[in-house]
């Protein structure tokens, strides 16, 4: 498996844990699952921001992707600038 693929294949999952995230905190639904998710998507973000830093250095992204991956939206920005890339690219 490609960075590019591997880097895509992991925002996918982490966005899908913060969404997972927004749906539990908003809907009351469980502080006990919150806060297990709360820990899995800070330390995955972490995780997605270096992985992403890594492959802009290494010229499989574009710094517009790590911009996105850093702003607010964190994982679904990462998503979506991947998406673009590939996209404009046809790298995938």
């Amino acid at each position: 498996m490609r960075y590019f693929q591997l880097v895509r294949l992991y925002a996918t999952i982490e966005a899908a844990i913060f969404t997972s995230l927004l749906v539990v905190w908003i809907g009351g639904l469980s502080d006990h699952a919150q806060e297990i998710l709360g820990w899995i998507h800070g330390f995955g973000w972490i995780i997605l921001c270096i992985l992403v830093a890594r492959g802009c250095v290494m010229r499989v992204f574009r710094w517009e992707v790590f911009a996105a991956t850093v702003s607010p939206l964190g994982p679904i920005g990462a998503t979506i600038g991947i998406e673009l890339q590939r996209r404009s690219t046809r790298v995938a």
